[in-house]
């Protein structure tokens, strides 16, 4: 091989010129990459690496994909990010390649039958405009790609390909710590972690009723184990799209997040089958509002919230792998590495209280005995037979009380439903009249 000596410089496609010279026999060339020059180009190719090719002398000017390479270390590629590959083309015609552009894009592996999640995870190819390239001749052009979805992606253009082409690339995860963001222009969203909370135990709202018994509204509670926490892992989504609303679930909105997943690791998330009720009743501190059909119109910006049920003794370890189509891990929600100091709480004292005259009153005295202030939330049940549904049946109301460490607090709760044995939670202590 020599190299061509036409032109030295560099295209604005940031192209490095190689050539072959050979025989030509009816019509046609071999051309292999291994004669010549022994120099590289950017991504480290070279002749030598090339597979060999035929030229049609008769053809029209014919560009065919040889090889590609990204500029950067494939293991630090993922979700969403952008990066560059240099591509080596070659001249398979009879003619010099002039004023010719070629499309390049990334293709996903894993086939949706889903619209937006297609839109999303393949996003539409670049256009490169190839430097003047000689028949038999090859050379290399630059395009900046994105990878909109963790998996397998593949090399596509609208030009033919070499047979022994082949381009492989695995993107990973995005992991984000709090404070930590990723964003989609293709998608319309901005991700945003938040600090995340640690709690004991939620309220959510509800319904009790059943055979023998009028619905009425209630409140339930979601409680950890004496040795779990609660894990609400926050994070703020924004629309970013001036002219469509976005959303998770089954939600009615114009870009379509149907399949969005999310997965614990080091501890299951908590769902609906945890509770008596669906998720959207939970009762969570300040703006935040479950996972789960949320619709984020233009403009919008939602705190959104998923709780994941972690042994105290995993809480270094504890993360949230969230799929924005169902397949992969695009982005994992990270806690600090490190065991946060927790509220534990005692109960101290119990009683009911059943003046005449009056709703039964239950009087529980509770105490603070962990390494930091928290909020302590509670409930009452009683009981009562029910073919369909748990025996024991919530109370209209619950408590809540914040606390410092070693601080105590003397709570009520109308015992207005029922009329023999009733529970406090989460201790499930029984008391009766």
């Amino acid at each position: 091989m020599t190299r061509n000596t036409a032109s030295t410089d560099l295209t604005e496609a940031q192209s490095t010129r190689r050539s072959v010279l050979t025989g030509i026999v009816a019509g046609t060339a071999l051309l292999a990459g291994c004669i010549g020059s022994d120099s590289s180009t950017d991504s480290g190719m070279a002749a030598g690496d090339l597979p060999e090719y035929t030229v049609d002398e008769d053809a029209q000017p014919t560009p065919m994909v040889l090889d590609a390479e990204t500029l950067v270390d494939t293991a630090d590629i993922n979700f969403l990010d952008e990066f560059s590959v240099e591509i080596a083309v070659a001249n398979v015609g009879g003619a010099a390649i002039t004023n010719r552009t070629i499309e390049v894009g990334l293709e996903y592996v894993y086939e949706s039958t889903s619209r937006i999640n297609q839109t999303l995870n393949e996003p539409s190819p670049v256009e490169v405009t190839l430097p003047e390239i000689e028949p038999g001749e090859w050379d290399t052009v630059e395009a900046s790609v994105r990878v909109n979805a963790e998996g397998d992606w593949t090399l596509s253009s609208d030009v033919r390909h070499h047979p022994e082409f082949t381009f492989e690339l695995a993107a990973g995860s995005t992991r984000l710590a709090p404070g930590d963001a990723v964003a989609s222009e293709v998608g319309g969203f901005e991700i945003t972690t938040l600090e995340p909370r640690f709690e004991r135990a939620l309220h959510y709202d509800t319904e009790e009723g059943g055979v023998g018994l009028f619905n009425q509204e209630a409140t339930g509670l979601l409680a950890a184990t004496d040795d779990e926490v609660l894990l609400v892992h926050r994070f703020a989504v924004e629309n970013t799209n001036q002219s469509r609303s976005i959303g998770f679930g089954t939600v009615l909105v114009d870009n379509q997040f149907g399949k969005a997943s999310i997965e614990g690791r080091a501890g299951s998330v908590i769902t609906s089958d945890d509770m008596r009720d669906d998720l959207a009743t939970l009762v969570l501190p300040g703006a935040d509002e479950p996972f789960g059909n949320n619709a984020i119109e233009p403009g919008e910006t939602k705190e959104l919230a998923v709780i994941q049920r972690v042994e105290e003794s995993d809480l270094s370890d504890a993360s949230l792998a969230f799929s924005l189509t169902g397949h992969g891990d695009d982005i994992v929600f990270e806690t600090e590495g490190t065991s946060p100091s927790l509220p534990a709480f005692d109960i101290v004292d119990e009683s009911i209280d059943d003046d005449a005259g009056s709703d039964p009153v239950i009087t529980t005295t509770v105490e603070n005995s962990g390494e930091a202030a928290g909020t302590f939330r509670g409930a009452a049940q009683f009981q009562k037979s029910r073919p369909t549904a748990s025996d024991w049946v919530f109370l209209p109301d619950g408590v809540e009380a914040t606390l410092d460490v070693g601080e105590r607090a003397t709570l009520e709760i109308p015992a207005s439903r029922g009329d023999e044995v009733f529970r406090v939670l989460p201790f499930e202590i029984e008391l009766s009249q």
